[in-house]
C-alpha cells in the first residue's frame, strides 16, 4: 500500500468505512421495521375506531328505529288497559273474530291483572275483512263501548262470545256491560269509528302485519300467540333494564 493510499484511508469519514457502512445498513433496516410496525399499529387503531363508530351508528339506528316504531304504534287515542304513562307498553293488533286472538285473550287478561299498575296494553284493530265477516262491526262496537269507558268489559265479552258476533248480539252484549244502549246503538249504526278502524288497518299494513295477533313490546314486533311465561320474561327484562337506567341516571346526577 502506498503512502498516499494510507493517508487517504486515514482521512476517510466514519460512514465511508466498512464498519460505518455496516452500522448505517443495520440502522436503515431497523428504521424500516419500526416504520412498518408503527404503520401497522396506526392502521389497527384506525380500524378499531371505525368499528366502534360503525357499532355506535348501528346502535343509534336501531334506537331510532325502535323510537320511530313506538311513536307509530302507541297512538294516544287507542283503547288501552293499565296506567296511561307506563314505561312498558304492549300494543296488540287484533281481530275479535280471529281464533288465535281468542287463544291469546286469556293470556293477555292474566298479564293485565298481574301487571295492572306497571304495564300498559294498547288494543288496535286489524280485522280480517275477507274471512271474518263480523269482525269489522265488532271492532266498531268495541270503540263505541270505549267511548263510554267500558272497553275492558266489552272487549272481554266479545272474545267470550266469539261464536256470535252478529249486529244484534253486539247490541245485546252492550246491555250486559251496562252501556247506555241508545247512545251505543246510534254509535254502532252510524259506523262512527269506521275511520279509526281503517287507520289501524292502514298502520298495520305499513308495519307489514300479515296476521293476528301481532304484538309490539316497547316497539319490538312479535307475531302470533305468546305464552304467558314468555310475556313475563319480556316484561321482567324490560323492568330490570329500566331500573338499571334509573340507577345510572342517579349516579350521573350525583
Amino acid at each position: 500500500m502506498s503512502e498516499e493510499e494510507i493517508i487517504e484511508k486515514k482521512h476517510k469519514k466514519w460512514h465511508q468505512k466498512w464498519w460505518g457502512i455496516t452500522i448505517l445498513f443495520v440502522f436503515s433496516v431497523l428504521i424500516l421495521y419500526v416504520g412498518a410496525f408503527i404503520y401497522e399499529l396506526v392502521s389497527l387503531v384506525e380500524a378499531q375506531n371505525q368499528l366502534l363508530v360503525d357499532s355506535m351508528n348501528q346502535q343509534d339506528l336501531q334506537q331510532n328505529v325502535s323510537i320511530s316504531t313506538r311513536d307509530f304504534v302507541e297512538i294516544p287515542n287507542a283503547a288501552y288497559f293499565g296506567p296511561a304513562n307506563a314505561n312498558i307498553v304492549i300494543v296488540e293488533f287484533s281481530d275479535f273474530q280471529c281464533p288465535f286472538c281468542k287463544e291469546a285473550y286469556p293470556i293477555l287478561k292474566n298479564i293485565r291483572q298481574e301487571y295492572a299498575t306497571t304495564v300498559k296494553i294498547i288494543y288496535r284493530d286489524f280485522p280480517n275483512l275477507l274471512n271474518h265477516p263480523d269482525a269489522l262491526n265488532a271492532a266498531m262496537a268495541a270503540n263505541c263501548a270505549n267511548e263510554q269507558g267500558k272497553f275492558a268489559a266489552y272487549h272481554d265479552l266479545l272474545f267470550e262470545n266469539q261464536s256470535d258476533l252478529t249486529l244484534e248480539n253486539l247490541k245485546s252484549l252492550a246491555q250486559i256491560v251496562g252501556l247506555e244502549t241508545i247512545k251505543f246503538n246510534q254509535c254502532l249504526d252510524a259506523k262512527k269509528y269506521l275511520g279509526k278502524v281503517q287507520i289501524d288497518l292502514q298502520d298495520g299494513a305499513k308495519l307489514g302485519i300479515q296476521g293476528t295477533p301481532t304484538f309490539f313490546i316497547n316497539g319490538i314486533s312479535v307475531e302470533g300467540v305468546i305464552a304467558y311465561d314468555q310475556f313475563k320474561l319480556a316484561i321482567e327484562s324490560l323492568e330490570q333494564a329500566e331500573e338499571a337506567n334509573i340507577k345510572m341516571q342517579n349516579l350521573n346526577n350525583q
